[in-house]
C-alpha cells in the first residue's frame, strides 16, 4: 500500500538540525516504558479475541437498531465520527451513527429524544471512567427515554459500554446491569485512543472494515525505513516553525469530508502541545470555502502561522463539468479542477512566503484513513517531546471542569 507523501518544498532548510534527537524520541516511544505510550505498538499487539468480539456484537447490535448513539467527547467519539465521515457515513443498510454527550446543550439533546422514539435504537457509551459531566448527563436522559420505550431489562441488552476494566461509576454501572462491554487500555490516553475499542466497535457498527482501519495503522507503525526517510521530518519541521514564530498551524482540506478530520487534529494537537506556556495553537478550515472568508488574511494577514494541507489524490465519486459552465471549465473533471485550487493556493501563498507542509493521501478507504491518524498521533507525540513537554497529560483541562464542579456546588 502506498504511504503518505509529505511534500517539505516550502519549509525551513534547517529542519534536520534535531533529526537524531527525534529519531531517539521515536525510539523510546516504541519502548512504552512511559505512561499512556501504550497506543505506539497498539496496532501490532491488539488481541485477536477483541477484534473477533468487536465484529461478533457489532452484528448483534446492527440486528436490533437503525441508529446507533455515541455518547462521549474528545477522544471517545471524534475519532469515530471522523472516519466515519471521511467515508461518507454508515455504509449502506447499516444504523446510522448519532452522537451525544460531546456538549451540555438542552437543546442539542432534546433534540435526540425524536430519534430515540421514532428508531429502533441501541447506544455505545464510552468513558473510562463514566465521570465525564458531558457524557454522565446524555447517557443519564437518554437512558430514561430508552427505559419509557423498551423497559430496564431490553435497555440493558441495547447498551454497550467502553470503558476501564476494573473501576469507575460506568464500570460498576455495567456490571450491576449487565451491559455488553470492551475495556479501554489503561496504558492509552482517549487522544492517543484512535485503535481502541472506544473508536472502533462503532465503526464496526456503521459497516466500517475495522482490520483494514487497524491494518492501515499496523502498516505504518512498523516502517521504520518511512519514518527515518520522510515521516518523522513533518514533526521536526512543525517544531522548527514554531521555534521560528509560527504559532498557529492551520490545518486545510479541500474536501469537505475531511472536516471532523480536522476537527480531530485539534483535539490531537492542542491537548498534546498546548502546556507550560508552548504549543502550537491548532486551527482548521475547509477550502475552497474558507478562501471567501480567511483567504485574504491568509494572503497577506499576520504571519505568525503555517499551512498543513492534508490533500487527497484520488476519490471514487467525481462530476463532470457541463458546457453550461463555459468553454474554460466545460469537460472537465471537478476533482481535478479542485486540485488546481490546491496547486494555484500554494503556488499564490509561497510567493508571500507562508511556509506550507502538504500531506498526500493516496485515497479515502479504511486503511489509508488508518494511516493518516497513527502517521499524526506519532507526530504529534514527537513534537511535544522536542518541546520539551509532555504530550500524554493534560493538567490545564482540570482547572476548569473544577471551576464548573464549584459553580454547580453553589
Amino acid at each position: 500500500m502506498k504511504k503518505l507523501s509529505i511534500d517539505l518544498s516550502n519549509a525551513p532548510a534547517d529542519i534536520c538540525k534535531e533529526y537524531d534527537k527525534a529519531l531517539a524520541i521515536m525510539a523510546e516511544l516504541r519502548e512504552d516504558k512511559e505512561d499512556y505510550t501504550g497506543w505506539v505498538n497498539w496496532p501490532a499487539t491488539i488481541p485477536e479475541e477483541w477484534m473477533s468480539k468487536m465484529e461478533s456484537v457489532a452484528e448483534v447490535v446492527r440486528s436490533k437498531c437503525d441508529k446507533l448513539i455515541v455518547i462521549g467527547i474528545g477522544g471517545s467519539y471524534l475519532g469515530t465520527a471522523a472516519v466515519i465521515e471521511a467515508l461518507g457515513g454508515s455504509k449502506p443498510g447499516y444504523p446510522e451513527v448519532v452522537y451525544a454527550g460531546n456538549n451540555m446543550s438542552g437543546y442539542y439533546l432534546a433534540g435526540l429524544e425524536k430519534v430515540v422514539k421514532d428508531n429502533e435504537t441501541c447506544v455505545c457509551v464510552v468513558s473510562k471512567s463514566g465521570g465525564t459531566m458531558e457524557s454522565r448527563l446524555a447517557f443519564s436522559v437518554i437512558k430514561g427515554w430508552m427505559y419509557e420505550k423498551y423497559g430496564r431489562e431490553e435497555t440493558a441488552r441495547r447498551i454497550v459500554a467502553i470503558t476501564d476494566p476494573h473501576k469507575g461509576i460506568l464500570r460498576e454501572e455495567a456490571n450491576a446491569e449487565g451491559y455488553e462491554t470492551f475495556e479501554i487500555p489503561s496504558n492509552i490516553g482517549g487522544r492517543y485512543s484512535a485503535f481502541t475499542p472506544g473508536i472502533m466497535f462503532p465503526l464496526a457498527v456503521a459497516g466500517v472494515d475495522i482490520r483494514a482501519f487497524v491494518g492501515g495503522a499496523l502498516e505504518m507503525s512498523k516502517d521504520e525505513e518511512y519514518w527515518k526517510e520522510e515521516g518523522v521530518k513533518y514533526a521536526l519541521t512543525r517544531h522548527a516553525l514554531n521555534e521560528a514564530g509560527k504559532d498557529i498551524e492551520v490545518v486545510e482540506y479541500y474536501d469537505p469530508s475531511l472536516r471532523l478530520i480536522g476537527e480531530w487534529c485539534k483535539q490531537l494537537f492542542g491537548e498534546s502541545e498546548g502546556k507550560e506556556g508552548r504549543g502550537l495553537f491548532p486551527a482548521s478550515l475547509t477550502f475552497s470555502t474558507d478562501l471567501h472568508s480567511m483567504g485574504q488574511f491568509l494572503q497577506e494577514g499576520h504571519q505568525i502561522f503555517f499551512e498543513t494541507v492534508i490533500n487527497i489524490l484520488n476519490r471514487d465519486k467525481d462530476v463532470t463539468v457541463p458546457e453550461s459552465a463555459g468553454a474554460d471549465l466545460a469537460g472537465r473533471s471537478l476533482n481535478d479542477i479542485n486540485l488546481m485550487a490546491v496547486k494555484g493556493v500554494m503556488a499564490a501563498h509561497r510567493k508571500a512566503d507562508i511556509p506550507i507542509v502538504r500531506i498526500d493521501v493516496e485515497d479515502v478507504t479504511e486503511a489509508s484513513l488508518g494511516q493518516l491518524l497513527y502517521f499524526l498521533m506519532m507526530t504529534s507525540a514527537v513534537t511535544g517531546k522536542l518541546m520539551g513537554i509532555d504530550p500524554f497529560n493534560q493538567p490545564g483541562v482540570e482547572d476548569y471542569k473544577q471551576e464548573i464542579r464549584n459553580l454547580l456546588g453553589q
